[in-house]
């Protein structure tokens, strides 16, 4: 089929797939989508039985499961009845979070819908890539993802990456015109582009004859290969509990041999086996993953209410360690707002009408995005202006390259051909035949303006005697002979100010990378407080000529980049990734590798498609406030997440040693696997609303690295701190004749234990000062303590777990512990 479309004319290809260059009509798309479903690969969205399933198999409901099956073997029918109902009860908590969360990442994803231009009916119109169906004529500009394989039915300089699917790293230049060469191989077909692949430069329109599972990239899971990230702190607290777990095992089984040789026959070896179970149940923090999961969903639905939306959940966490955040200044600290502010013309011609002169603005319609200068260029326009535009026609337009740094228009008005370059003064002016004098008015003119932080776009024209197509722009880009310069305004956003406060307060250096000129970027940073020495300002092309050792310090010590290209922000972020965690936030084709290389990356939605797809967010809203927002947000999400871990495993470890130790020199369980079980239960309760808890600022002052080994040490610290008041327990009841006795006090006071660490560990600062814990997290430690406090005194509690009731005295005694 490849071989088909790739050698075959249009009018067959348009034949064969029953449509023509008006597009399909609205009835052939529908029996279309009929006949071949939506343009997507495997739905992977996760149903609410895939949620349960997960939660019914995990290792620590089988557990339950097998201790229930040993109690109804044993014929003790109500111990397994209440065992059933708990787990019950903590499968449909872990089920409620988990898919709440899945529910909540679907509706954030349904902001990111990819879209296409499509021409049906003969009218062009914007929709979502899954409704392509074959038939379908698309239009593609640079920056956009192919979202299906296509027949080209008309390019101009377009040139595709196709490393994804070839593995050849180099752009291929595509055409619409068949050769004499037969194709016989996807690689070598220079008229299809193919899904997942990334148009880099130019634009082109092209019909879709596969979409979906049938596409080259088919096979693959799905358009744009994607790793599941795990953040160091996921990966670090799964390690933690993981070690706690081998703790665990290993003493379980250690205890139980003592038992069997020392107390054999003392106690029956089933019910310490269901103790040991129920122990291990209770000693390993079994809702860590859901804990983590509803924090970062938490995390996630407050970055929507500041226009970001999450892509990988993880980078939520990721967020909160950064320390350098990465960003050009155009529309994150300035508006990106751009009004022509000034006008320089040798010649005294209309330099406006020259800088309007491209399809994008001649060819103005709703659905046309034009860049900030185009914009601005076309506002600035009069009535005369406007009119004199529609005399001329673009026979070709050279886009923007790095290598180019400017863009080259040909134009025809009446039998006149004229050549157009448009970009920075620096690059232009050496193209252009000028005189010494004039070279100096024209700097000095750009200088003023560059340091009042205007933007200035320079123009170059003359006329050339005939068009060319197919022969090398380069060999016509010189000797120009009329020359003028436009002065943009974009004045400064009024959050940037608050946002490099907020950035100091939060222990966040800024950097930019910007493509603008030095003088532009320093009156930004000082106007900003960013820098106050223009020396300080690094140049592209110093960065470029600088060896390894240099270009690591330039990174580390300089704060503003002038002039840089991609590829040079990709050094940049890659050196700095060596020391630091770095966030990034970029839009452009050629953004993809900082964005990937970033511990976090950032586009915007307005970002060429490749820029999204690599990114981990995507703003809404290009804003460095909103940024600071997420860092903060990121933080709190860790420092929620750490809250648990510090609080269950230091009650669960002093929990387990003291039981397991003192159930050496009795000879009855020191508390049932029933009452275990439901202890961790009703302390672990009060933690799935850990995620709504505020944090304290101080926290919040400096980015958040945290080692595994400093949390597991400090959790084990405050362990062994709560070790003896357990043994306390233990001392006071352990006389008692009526073994229920020891069994309900150590719960109850356990349990008060676990409430108390949850208001002690939930802040650095003392409890009872601000900030207050949540209403949330209150109210259900306050149900959970009436529960623990009234159930020893009810015939369900003495019924059903066996407790027997606390004498005053007894209950004094748990108290003052």
């Amino acid at each position: 089929e490849i071989a088909f479309y790739a050698n075959s004319s249009i009018e067959d290809v348009l034949k064969k797939l029953e449509t023509s260059e008006k597009g399909l009509s609205q009835q052939q798309v529908k029996e279309r989508l009929t006949q071949y479903g939506p343009n997507q690969l495997e739905k992977r969205s996760v149903t609410w039985f895939q949620v349960l399933k997960k939660q019914i198999l995990n290792p620590f409901i089988v557990l339950f499961i097998v201790i229930a099956a040993v109690y109804f073997f044993t014929h003790e029918y109500t111990e397994a009845t209440i065992l059933l109902i708990i787990m019950v009860l903590n499968t449909i908590i872990g089920f409620y979070q988990e898919y709440q969360s899945n529910r909540a990442m679907e509706l954030l994803k349904s902001y990111l819908k990819t879209q296409i231009v499509t021409h049906r009916d003969d009218t062009d119109d914007t929709i979502e890539t899954m409704q392509l169906v074959p038939g379908d004529i698309i239009k593609l500009n640079a920056g956009d993802i192919v979202p299906a394989d296509c027949r080209l039915l008309a390019t101009e300089n377009c040139t595709i990456d196709e490393s994804m699917l070839t593995g050849e790293s180099m752009p291929v230049k595509k055409l619409h015109e068949l050769s004499d060469k037969k194709v016989s191989a996807v690689y070598n077909a220079y008229t299809l582009v193919y899904a997942g692949t990334v148009m880099m430069d130019g634009n082109a329109t092209a019909v879709v004859f596969a979409t979906g599972q049938k596409t080259e990239m088919g096979s693959i899971a799905e358009l744009v290969t994607k790793t599941i990230v795990k953040s160091a702190l996921t990966k670090g607290t799964t390690q933690l509990a993981e070690i706690v777990f081998a703790l665990v095992a290993i003493s379980l089984v250690i205890v139980l041999g003592v038992n069997i040789f020392f107390k054999s026959g003392k106690m029956s070896f089933v019910d310490f086996l269901l103790f040991a179970g129920a122990l291990a149940i209770t000693a390993i923090p079994s809702a860590l993953p859901v804990v983590i999961t509803f924090c970062l969903t938490k995390g996630a639905m407050t970055l929507r209410q500041h226009k970001m939306i999450v892509k990988r959940l993880s980078s939520i966490e990721d967020l909160g360690s950064i320390e350098i955040f990465c960003s050009d200044k155009t529309g994150t600290l300035t508006e990106n707002a751009l009004t022509v502010q000034d006008l320089y013309d040798i010649k005294d011609q209309d330099i406006l009408v020259y800088a309007a002169l491209m399809k994008s603005i001649l060819a103005s319609t709703k659905k046309n995005i034009l860049s900030g200068f185009d914009q601005a260029v076309e506002k600035a326009l009069d009535d005369t202006q406007k009119k004199a535009l529609h005399e001329y026609s673009i026979i070709e337009e050279f886009p923007f390259t790095y290598e180019r740094y400017h863009t080259v228009s040909l134009v025809q008005k009446n039998k006149e051909y004229f050549l157009i370059s448009k970009g920075p003064s620096e690059y232009i002016f050496p193209l252009c035949k000028l005189s010494k004098h004039d070279i100096t008015k024209l700097n000095t003119w750009v200088k003023k303006h560059e340091e009042q932080g205007n933007r200035v776009l320079a123009l170059a024209v003359k006329k050339i005697e005939h068009a060319f197509k197919d022969e090398k722009v380069e060999k016509y880009d010189k000797d120009y002979d009329h020359i003028g310069l436009i002065s943009f305004a974009d004045p400064l956003k009024p959050t940037a100010e608050v946002a490099i406060k907020k950035a100091e307060a939060l222990g966040v250096k800024i950097k930019i990378l910007s493509g603008d000129s030095v003088d532009v970027c320093f009156a930004i940073a000082q106007q900003l407080g960013l820098e106050d020495n223009k020396e300080n300002i690094v140049l592209g092309a110093d960065f470029a000529k600088a060896d390894e050792r240099h270009k690591k310090s330039l990174a580390d010590k300089h704060t503003i980049f002038a002039r840089v290209t991609p590829q040079q922000k990709y050094e940049i972020i890659t050196l700095l990734q060596e020391k630091y965690s770095v966030g990034y936030l970029g839009d452009g084709i050629n953004d993809a590798p900082p964005l990937k290389s970033a511990q976090v990356g950032m586009a915007v939605n307005s970002a060429a498609g490749v820029a999204r797809e690599a990114a981990d967010i995507i703003m809404l809203e290009k804003s460095l406030h909103n940024v600071l927002l997420g860092i903060e947000e990121g933080r709190k999400t860790i420092i929620n997440t750490l809250k648990y871990i510090k609080i269950t495993i230091s009650c669960n470890i002093a929990l387990f040693y003291a039981l397991v130790f003192s159930s050496l020199f009795i000879d009855f369980l020191p508390m049932l696997p029933l009452q275990l079980t439901f202890l961790d239960l009703i302390t672990d309760f009060p933690l799935i609303s850990i995620s709504t808890d505020p944090v304290n600022n101080q926290e919040l002052q400096k980015p958040l690295r945290y080692s595994m080994k400093e949390v597991g040490l400090a959790t084990f610290f405050f362990g062994l701190v709560r070790l003896p008041f357990d043994f306390l327990v233990f001392m006071f009841f352990k006389s008692n004749p009526n073994h229920a006795v020891l069994q309900t006090s150590w719960f109850i006071t356990t349990s008060l234990f676990q409430f108390v660490l949850i208001f002690s560990l939930r802040t650095k600062i003392f409890f009872l000062r601000k900030p207050y814990p949540s209403l949330t997290l209150s109210g259900l430690c306050l149900f959970a303590t009436s529960i623990v406090l009234i159930l020893p005194f009810t015939n369900l509690g003495h019924t059903l777990f066996s407790f027997a009731r606390p004498s005053w005295h007894d209950m004094a005694i748990i108290f003052m512990i």
